[in-house]
């Protein structure tokens, strides 16, 4: 008896150990770490695991022990519950095989799998409820097994469940805290009237760190379709994952997530946004994504607004519950963001149309009615012109051709004068409304002045709102975001212009008085400009301003078909005006 008493006191040595270990410290990736390496030590195992289960009861988590690096990535994906390893999760009851192969339930390994004979599964509860299962394999003495070392284990699953809890509840707390702090500063904003667009890049960029996410963007419906009528989706704001390149994106991908969420109006929540048959393409196409939450922000009558997503990569643990409640807290969050935004837009475009009538009321009672009655003396003079003395040495005639003409230019301007009232008061005619391109990138002005310490110069030269369409109008918005956004960080500038010319070609310059571009800086925002100019056709230049800083030329054609190229001896510093100087 002596030595089987010897040998339970160190095993009973060994488990308070392993207990000791793994209810040291609060954070919840080193407790379940801890949990798989103790189970080997209790139990001598050669190999340990712990398979967390997700919400469809399959194996969402799996964290293992005794396999390296090199032997994980040689055997592929992690298993997902089936065979030996689903047995437990069917049948939550301590499991012991002398082999696994031999089993029935087995359904073998793949290749470059170690070898593993001998088995011991414990199932490990988290307040009363499944959390996983323990999975023990080769007993270093290459033998079974025993009761002994299932009574071990299941005593350190005990001990396991308290720590756990205890870490989970410990960081849902933290959790909670800093979801409270984010939703105060995101109201605080709002109340205080802040551009939308800043709160919108405050909620997604708040939504990532909460979630511990790699990505976050939000996006809102375009005016273009798909030919189905699938919506186009356009990203407002991204942060983490390529956010650069993200944002002003069109996603057009039927079927994505994005899309899904929109048009059904409910989450979406997958631990892998890959193998999920429910959509088929991410926020980022590439397949880069693997736990993905897409939230539809859904204003007033149930009326969609835009879509939240937030993606972790591939292989990452899946959102658990409390981070899917924060972000369904965040979608509310940048509801109301783009509801005040849609608030101010439609008052813009009051004020806008408001300024039409008085413009138009304006030219009508003052203009016309004055170059009316000047036709009417012009007239009188012609028929009162009796003196046959000639005019600078002409003939009566000539000063009655004089005078018709310039009755006949009056008669012109009055008629293009009406025109101009007719366009003032019907903008479009029955065409959906829009914000005008200018009102954009005046908007993009105004909420880069924060940013900058100063408000920029924009100048416009020529029909904008008439000659440019929605879709080069978006990219348009992206590219000046971009410009005035590299500014701010890095131009050390303390005067920025801005110029915007239609005329068969679109022209965009922005030019800064700053240092200039380091020869080292990245260049991966210059490169998003220039791949954005040439999908439109057009060109993307950068070079040093003519008074020091930077200058940015982006061209694009207005006319389907055209290539975009700058006339010879063009400003490089902005726009000229009617008399050459440059704006």
């Amino acid at each position: 008896m002596r030595p089987r008493q010897g040998r339970r006191d160190r095993d009973i040595d060994v488990l308070l150990d392993a207990v000791v270990s793994v209810g040291r410290g609060l954070d919840l990736e080193t407790t379940l770490h801890r949990v798989v390496q103790a189970a080997a030590a209790v139990v001598d195992a050669r190999y340990a695991a712990l398979g967390i289960l997700g919400d469809d009861h399959r194996i969402a988590r799996f964290l293992t022990a005794g396999i390296s690096e090199d032997e994980i990535r040689a055997i592929g994906p992690y298993p997902t519950g089936h065979g030996i390893l689903g047995e437990l999760i069917r049948h939550p009851h301590p499991l012991r095989l002398p082999d696994i192969a031999a089993d029935p339930r087995s359904v073998g390994f793949p290749a470059h799998h170690p070898p593993m004979r001998s088995f011991l599964g414990v199932p490990l509860q988290v307040h009363g409820k499944p959390f996983g299962n323990l999975y023990l394999t080769e007993k270093r003495d290459r033998g079974e097994f025993t009761g002994d070392d299932q009574h071990l284990l299941e005593g350190l699953a005990t001990a396991a469940s308290f720590a756990v809890e205890n870490a989970r509840l410990y960081e849902e707390a933290r959790l909670r805290e800093r979801w409270s702090r984010a939703d105060d500063e995101i109201a605080r904003r709002l109340l205080s009237g802040e551009d939308p667009d800043a709160v919108l890049e405050l909620v997604a960029s708040e939504a990532a760190s909460i979630a511990a996410a790699d990505t976050a963007g939000i996006a809102v419906p375009v005016d273009d379709a798909t030919p189905d009528g699938t919506p186009v989706m356009a990203v407002r704001t991204a942060v983490g994952l390529r956010a650069d390149a993200m944002r002003g994106r069109l996603l057009r991908q039927p079927g994505s997530f994005t899309v899904t969420a929109f048009l059904q109006g409910e989450p979406i929540v997958t631990a892998d946004a890959t193998v999920d048959g429910r959509a088929r393409v991410a926020l980022h196409p590439d397949g880069s994504l693997g736990p993905l939450a897409a939230f539809p922000l859904v204003g007033r009558g149930r009326h969609a607004l835009g879509v939240l997503v937030v993606g972790r990569t591939r292989g990452a643990a899946p959102f658990p519950t409390v981070v899917v409640e924060a972000l369904g807290a965040f979608a509310n969050q940048a509801t109301v963001a783009l509801e005040l935004a849609e608030r101010r837009a439609d008052a813009a475009r009051l004020a806008v149309v408001r300024d039409r009538d008085r413009i138009a009321r304006d030219l009508h009672d003052l203009a016309v009615q004055r170059l009316y009655a000047t036709g009417l003396s012009l007239q009188a003079v012609d028929r009162r012109l009796v003196d046959p003395r000639p005019l600078d040495g002409g003939s009566r005639g000539d000063v009655g051709a004089r005078v018709g003409e310039a009755i006949d230019q009056i008669d012109e301007t009055i008629d293009l004068i009406r025109t101009t009232i007719r366009g003032l008061r019907d903008p479009g005619g029955d065409a959906p409304r829009r914000p005008g391109t200018r009102s954009l990138l005046l908007a993009e002005a105004e909420a880069a002045t924060h940013a900058l310490g100063f408000a920029p110069t924009v100048r416009f030269e020529g029909p904008i709102d008439a000659q440019v369409p929605s879709t080069v109008a978006a990219h348009l918005v992206a590219v000046l975001r971009e410009s005035l956004s590299n500014a701010a960080r890095h131009a050390r500038a303390t005067q920025v212009r801005i110029g915007l010319r239609a005329d068969g070609d679109l022209l965009l310059t922005v030019v800064d008085d700053g240092i200039g571009i380091a020869a080292d800086a990245p260049r991966s925002g210059l490169a998003n400009l220039s791949r954005r100019a040439a999908e439109l056709g057009g060109s993307f230049e950068v070079r040093p301003g003519r008074a020091g800083g930077t200058a940015l030329r982006w061209r694009v054609p207005l006319v389907p078909g055209r290539s975009s190229v700058a006339a010879p001896g063009q400003e490089a510093d902005g726009l000229s005006d009617s008399s050459g100087r440059p704006t």
